[in-house]
């Protein structure tokens, strides 16, 4: 009789160990997936916020000098994260329409060599601020920052890219933003 009170009482034991690893195992489950929630949540907010910086400019047309803006919030980011981190380079490209020119255009670099479409940060950093900003004479910026354009692609790390033909590998942030200029008229 002592011996089976003894095995219950060890059985008994047994099950409440056991009943109590499964409740640590079952909480910390539980906490790790909350954990995991979060900081999903937390990146798919700084993603969102990211996104808004830019897709701010998608919006009906947008003047030269917000074009130089959007180029220069284009151009931090670049050189605040790298890709080795698994961040992609911002991209701002303009193409202009027909027998439009950017003041020093001929200076500028052309993306992926095509005669109408320019990259922004480049021509931002290299003509607008270093060139025209020793020139004296100020027609040259203000020309620019008087053209109108209007966003016609935003292509996203995540998507497919038809300008290079790869899938996209990354988060969902804006990779490149294509504007193309356009002639705004006004009545008065």
């Amino acid at each position: 009789m002592e011996n089976a009170s003894r095995a219950l009482i060890i059985a008994g034991g047994m099950l409440l160990a056991m009943l109590i690893v499964g409740l640590l195992v079952w909480g910390y489950n539980n906490i790790s997936s909350s954990q995991r929630a979060n900081a999903q949540a937390e990146e798919l907010e700084q993603i969102t916020e990211f996104n808004l910086k830019f897709e701010a400019y998608n919006k009906g047309s947008v003047r030269g000098y917000q074009m130089i803006s959007l180029a220069n919030l284009a151009r931090d980011y670049n050189t605040r994260y790298s890709e080795e981190d698994g961040y992609y380079e911002v991209e701002i490209i303009a193409k202009l329409s027909e027998g439009a020119v950017l003041p020093e255009a001929t200076n500028a670099q052309k993306y992926k060599n095509d005669s109408s479409y320019y990259d922004m940060v480049n021509y931002v950093e290299e003509i607008y601020e270093k060139k025209l900003k020793n020139e004296s004479n100020s027609n040259n910026r203000n020309e620019f920052k008087q053209m109108y354009f209007e966003c016609t692609d935003v292509i996203y790390d995540n998507e497919y890219d038809n300008m290079t033909g790869r899938n996209g590998n990354g988060v969902g942030r804006v990779k490149r933003m294509v504007f193309e200029q356009v002639n705004v008229k006004y009545s008065r």
